[in-house]
């Protein structure tokens, strides 16, 4: 039986993923960034929309709403680049996290730090079960 911290870490570590650092500012408009100088690109919403339609219109934060959804799902996809690891924890992810960012501010958030905290998250989830 694989646990759920097994299974996110074997399809994480699988991949070989550069650092990214993602941001947001004036509530909706949000770019990520290979680093250690890569040009910053507008995180597409597309891909989320396609897993889950909360909010056509765009990302948004600060709040538990439907933008903050779609915000959640896109960066887990992105992260990861597995919709069901994106899909299983995006609404927890979206509370614990992106609705704690400043609703009219800006934020910063690094790939590592999206992938430890899901492991984390699987972490409490093996201990519940067990």
């Amino acid at each position: 039986m694989v646990t759920e911290i097994g299974r996110i870490d074997k399809e994480i570590d699988e991949k070989l993923y550069p650092e990214i650092l993602y941001s947001g500012a004036n509530g909706h408009d949000v770019v990520k960034a290979l680093q250690p100088d890569g040009e910053p690109k507008r995180l597409p919403l597309e891909p989320s929309l396609k897993l889950r339609n909360h909010s056509p219109t765009g990302f948004s934060w600060g709040y538990g709403g439907s933008g903050p959804a779609q915000l959640a799902l896109a960066l887990l996809l992105d992260a990861t680049t597995i919709p069901e690891t994106a899909l299983q924890y995006y609404q927890e992810f979206k509370f614990e996290v992106v609705a704690g960012w400043p609703g009219s501010g800006s934020w910063v958030i690094w790939r590592s730090e999206i992938i430890k905290w899901l492991r984390k998250r699987a972490e409490t989830i093996n201990i519940e079960s067990n």
